[in-house]
């Protein structure tokens, strides 16, 4: 994936300023999901049974259903940055940690 379209050329003294933030919300869903190699469902489902939570619980407090989250485990939809962000804040993680490979996860 090329993310050079993000970013602007290295001397422009704007892109010193962003934060990693400001540039990752440049990115779109798709792209996020994307950028985890697809194990993103699986470190959710991880995280999720770490914390003790059900589908419900965690739908509960992302202010969605089970249904949603049990599509997000399984693959089948993929939640906006907004919700991902949240549940970096639940798991009290970053969200590199809900996208990275998933044998690095502790």
């Amino acid at each position: 994936m090329d993310f050079s379209k993000y970013f602007k050329k290295k001397n422009d003294s704007k892109v010193k300023n962003f934060s990693k933030l400001e540039i990752f919300e440049k990115v779109n869903d798709e792209e996020l999901i994307e950028v985890s190699g697809g194990n993103f469902s699986s470190n959710l489902r991880q995280k999720r049974a770490i914390a003790g939570l059900t589908q419900k619980e965690l739908g509960k407090l992302l202010y969605s259903s089970k249904q949603a989250v049990c599509n997000w485990e399984h693959g089948r939809r993929e939640p906006s940055l907004e919700v991902v962000q949240e549940m970096a804040n639940v798991f009290k993680c970053s969200i590199d940690d809900l996208l990275k490979d998933s044998e690095s996860i502790n």
